[in-house]
């Protein structure tokens, strides 16, 4: 299975590790890098259905500590778009604006 990210996706990731070098080791972030990677890994198997239930089209996992949470969406049989990288520290209502 294909897996791609969405400008949000990468945007919020790239903000996720500035600011996870600025507060994290390197060794840490090198863990958080290695999740992420790992989860991408098991989408690409087809194991999406292993992963939480955020609403009827979209599935999440957490990562970085149990800091990041990861969401995505299956597209079709052959492609899943990963959507957001959101940091579970900040305002909840957040989210969806960004998933909008």
């Amino acid at each position: 299975m294909r897996v791609i990210f969405t400008k949000v996706a990468i945007s919020s990731y790239e903000g996720i590790l500035e600011f996870l070098s600025e507060v994290w080791t390197e060794k840490e972030i090198g863990v958080f890098i290695n999740d992420v990677e790992d989860i991408v890994n098991q989408l690409r198997d087809g194991k999406y259905t292993m992963f939480l239930k955020s609403n009827h089209k979209t599935r999440s996992a957490l990562i970085g500590k149990k800091h990041v949470r990861m969401f995505f969406r299956k597209e079709n049989e052959k492609q899943i778009k990963v959507l957001l990288f959101f940091d579970m520290r900040q305002n909840p209502e957040k989210i969806i604006e960004l998933l909008k």
